[in-house]
C-alpha cells in the first residue's frame, strides 16, 4: 500500500495555524469591544448627562461616514486617557444609523476608546439636536463641554486641532475647582 500524501505542505499548514492564532489573539485582546451599541434618544441623552452630575463632562458626537470624525477620534481618545485621571467624565454618541452599526462597532474595536459610546436612535434628528444645543445644526464632529452642575459651557464644532481641545478640556476641569 502506498503512503498517503497530504495535499497540505508543512509551510502552508504552519501559515494557516499562525493566521488562526493571530486572529484568536486579536479577539482575546479586545474583550471590551462592544457587540452592540446602546441606542439613546433625546430623553436618554439628558439622563446620561444627569448621571454625570457633579463632574466636568465632555460629550463627543461622531459617525463613521464623517471623515473628520474618523481622523479626530483617536486624538480625542488620547486626550481622554490624559484627562480622565484629572476628573474629566466623557462619553461619545455615534450618529450612525442602524445599517451602519456594524461599521461603528468595527471602528470602536479598532480605536479602542477608554470611554463609553452610545448610538443615537434613528429618527427625530431635530428633536435630538435641539436637546443637545438649540444653536447646534448637527454638524460633525462636535464636542460639548458641561460644568459639574450640567450646564453647557462650551463646544467645538467641526474638525479641531489638539490645542483647541486642550484649552476646552482645561477650562471645563477648572469649573470643578470653582465650586
Amino acid at each position: 500500500m502506498a503512503p498517503t500524501r497530504s495535499i497540505y505542505s508543512a509551510p502552508a499548514l504552519l501559515a494557516a495555524v499562525a493566521i488562526f492564532l493571530s486572529a484568536l489573539l486579536t479577539h482575546a485582546q479586545s474583550p471590551t469591544a462592544p457587540r452592540t451599541l446602546d441606542v439613546i434618544d433625546a430623553d436618554q441623552y439628558i439622563a446620561k448627562l444627569a448621571e454625570q452630575h457633579g463632574k466636568p463632562l465632555m460629550v463627543t458626537f461622531w459617525a463613521t461616514w464623517c471623515e473628520p470624525c474618523r481622523d479626530e477620534y483617536p486624538m480625542v481618545n488620547e486626550l481622554v486617557r490624559q484627562y480622565q485621571p484629572k476628573g474629566l467624565a466623557v462619553f461619545g454618541v455615534s450618529l450612525d444609523d442602524d445599517a451602519e452599526e456594524s461599521l461603528a462597532l468595527r471602528f470602536l474595536a479598532k480605536t479602542n476608546p477608554v470611554f463609553p459610546n452610545y448610538r443615537k436612535k434613528p429618527g427625530k434628528e431635530d428633536e435630538f439636536i435641539n436637546r443637545v444645543d438649540t444653536k447646534w445644526r448637527g454638524t460633525l464632529p462636535a464636542t460639548f463641554f458641561y460644568d459639574p452642575q450640567g450646564h453647557l459651557i462650551g463646544q467645538l464644532v467641526g474638525e479641531q486641532k489638539r490645542e483647541a481641545f486642550i484649552a476646552a478640556i482645561e477650562q471645563t476641569l477648572a469649573t470643578a475647582s470653582q465650586k
